[in-house]
């Protein structure tokens, strides 16, 4: 593509070309030979690129907090892109889960309302995710609740993902009632619909709007996605309930979902049929807050393709 004489160098090739060795075809050294031949090209890097090269670093092996931490400071140098949510939560989930800093993570999330990059004093909901996807893996249980606490009390609105965090934490905690709980205060979407308030607003390839996947009404409902179901199966295995985890299982397939959505999730189910309630899952030891590095991390909260990409 490049070496066709029309080619005009635009962020999205260059992106998805980072993008692909850093989720699909793991390697830093091909992700930075793309972001120079970006720079080659005098194309400015997005807040994406930024993104991308912070989990290069952050989660591809060995990990580099250094260079990281450059990059980070190079996005606050950049007068075209403002730090986003997703910048803090490679952070947060490079400190809290890639090094088991806990503390250094929280540091970072109780900074950021009085950082002067921050348009808001309140963290935007992909951050919540980070810190409690760090918090259910690494932390203790009253951290976690802590912090649930104060997400509450902020008055955000919380994403699916940010609920499937904690329907894992808490039963990683063995308190299977409260992820429970989570799981059944949450509502369903209409069948066939895309469950709304769980993803930016994407564009079509020709830059129309596509149709909206955020409400306002009814207020303060979060709506299952199909990692949710996923999230409450392993949930009911680690706490040796099979029963409960099939009950599950079929609630998912009343919904309708693609066959290999429930498929996956039916495989989850199966791979757990000798794992004894005590006995790590390894289908479990890591799952995604966030796209692009925590995706790296967390399988179970698939990444969502950036406006840019769309735009491709």
């Amino acid at each position: 593509m490049a070496s066709q004489h029309n080619f005009k160098p635009r962020v999205p090739p260059f992106n998805t070309m980072m993008q692909f060795y850093l989720q699909t075809r793991p390697s830093r050294e091909k992700v930075l030979q793309y972001y120079h031949a970006l720079l080659a090209a005098r194309v400015p890097p997005s807040a994406h690129t930024y993104k991308l090269l912070l989990d290069a670093f952050a989660t591809l092996a060995p990990i580099d907090l250094v260079s990281m931490e450059r990059v980070f400071a190079d996005i606050q140098a950049d007068p075209s892109v403002q730090v986003q949510g997703t910048h803090w939560a490679s952070l947060i989930s490079a400190y809290g889960i890639g090094v088991g800093d806990v503390t250094k993570a929280l540091e970072i999330f109780d900074s950021i309302p009085a950082h002067p990059s921050s348009i808001s004093s309140v963290p935007e909901p992909v951050v919540w995710e980070s810190i409690l996807s760090v918090l259910a893996l690494k932390g203790t249980v009253e951290e976690l609740e802590s912090v649930r606490v104060r997400m509450t009390h902020s008055r955000v609105q919380p994403t699916a993902y940010v609920y499937n965090v904690l329907i894992t934490g808490y039963a990683r905690a063995g308190l299977i009632d409260k992820a429970r709980d989570v799981f059944e205060g949450m509502g369903d979407s209409i069948t066939g619909v895309a469950a709304p308030n769980n993803h930016p607003q994407l564009l079509t390839s020709s830059g129309h709007v596509k149709p909206s996947t955020v409400t306002s009404e009814p207020r303060g409902v979060v709506y299952r996605e199909p990692s949710t179901y996923e999230a409450m199966i392993h949930a009911e295995i680690k706490c040796g309930d099979r029963q409960a985890a099939e009950a599950v299982l079929r609630r998912m397939e009343s919904r309708g979902y693609p066959a290999a959505v429930y498929m996956r999730a039916r495989a989850a189910l199966d791979s757990t049929h000798h794992v004894s309630p005590t006995q790590p899952n390894p289908a479990q030891a890591m799952w995604t807050p966030h796209p692009l590095g925590s995706a790296a991390m967390f399988p179970l909260h698939p990444t969502p393709v950036p406006q840019e990409v769309m735009r491709a």
